[in-house]
């Protein structure tokens, strides 16, 4: 699908004024140009249903359109009927059984669906249908409908479209935008642009050929509009004016890129000093672990030193009972004596 082509697609989708599709609502008789269309036994009306069958999609895709545009549908007549109303018997042998409540929608209902509904084959089809009878409309008619364009008008288009696409608007924003500025219809505001590229290659090449320039109106005299020579200084000072607000709003630019060089940097500064902070703290925690390491070495030592102690203290303990044993063993049995190590009987006188 070419780019045009799309735009016009979006028309029907996106455009939030409803007077665009209520201009081609009336075209329901080419809904059976696209497929056949079934119709309940009233021969008017479709359910949710068959109208998600029409359109090859889930029934939860149509019910979603019917909601979000629910006041564009209540002028198509879409409506509720229950079991207790009059005509809902006729209606019944096509319902599911114990059925006792439908929706039932136009074919304008339908049609308008096909204009909404964006992931259908078989919508997009109802679309190019609709616009494919517009390109057909006699050429004198359709020059009535887009009416005439000044050179302001068209420098004005071409303006707008400059300045919202260099803000990172879509095209079709674009031409919106212009739309409302010119006080014209978008549709017509469109087949301009593409018209003009069309022949021309772009707006600007067009501008450039005819020497267009844009004329603010004014209430104390009338600049003559064939007086070449007036012509080429306001074109001049149009130029001029572009180069001028095409350099401020680079000096915008590099101040607000500045602004965040800025930003950038003392952000770098605070990280720098929470760096260092957190190395003054790591570097606390090393003397900290130094310090335990040192006490912890000295405590072994001293333990160590200890046990030494308390080993030679116990074998000095031991040795002395031994003494004393000894001692006191020979005190107690005096009439023995010890020669050599060994216990003999002493001879008594």
């Amino acid at each position: 699908m070419n780019e045009a082509l799309q735009l016009n697609h979006d028309q029907f989708t996106e455009n939030k004024n409803t007077n665009f599709r209520e201009q081609y609502i009336g075209k329901v008789n080419m809904l059976d140009k696209v497929k056949k269309v079934l119709l309940l036994p009233d021969g008017e009306s479709m359910t949710v249903k068959m109208a998600s069958e029409f359109y090859e999609v889930d029934y939860s895709a149509i019910a979603q359109i019917l909601s979000r545009h629910k006041a564009e549908f209540k002028k198509d007549n879409v409506r509720t009927l229950s079991s207790k109303q009059e005509g809902f018997d006729i209606l019944s042998k096509a319902l599911t059984p114990g059925q006792f409540i439908v929706k039932l929608l136009t074919k304008k209902a339908v049609l308008r669906i096909g204009m909404l509904l964006r992931d259908s084959k078989v919508a997009i089809k109802v679309r190019d249908y609709l616009l494919q009878m517009e390109e057909e409309v006699p050429k004198e008619i359709k020059t009535e409908i887009i009416g005439s364009w000044t050179d302001n008008d068209l420098y004005v288009l071409h303006q707008t479209m400059n300045e919202e696409t260099n803000k990172g608007k879509t095209k079709l924003s674009a031409l919106r935008m212009a739309a409302g500025k010119l006080n014209r219809n978008v549709n017509n505001v469109q087949q301009k642009y593409y018209q003009i590229k069309k022949k021309y290659g772009s707006l600007q090449d067009y501008i450039v050929k005819h020497n267009v320039i844009y004329l603010e109106p004014s209430h104390d005299s009338q600049m003559p509009l064939d007086d070449s020579q007036t012509q080429k200084e306001y074109s001049n000072e149009s130029a001029l004016t572009e180069r001028l607000e095409s350099v401020i709003k680079a000096v915008k630019t590099e101040s607000h890129l500045l602004s965040q060089i800025n930003d950038l940097r003392l952000e770098v500064m605070d990280l720098k000093n929470q760096l260092k902070m957190k190395e003054v703290v790591i570097e606390g925690q090393e003397i900290q672990l130094s310090n335990k390491t040192k006490l912890n070495s000295k405590l072994k030592k001293e333990k160590s030193d200890l046990e030494h102690k308390l080993r030679f203290i116990s074998q000095i303990l031991n040795s002395s009972k031994v003494v004393e044993s000894t001692q006191t063993e020979i005190q107690d049995t005096r009439k023995y004596v010890i020669k050599n190590g060994v216990i003999e009987t002493e001879k008594r006188a």
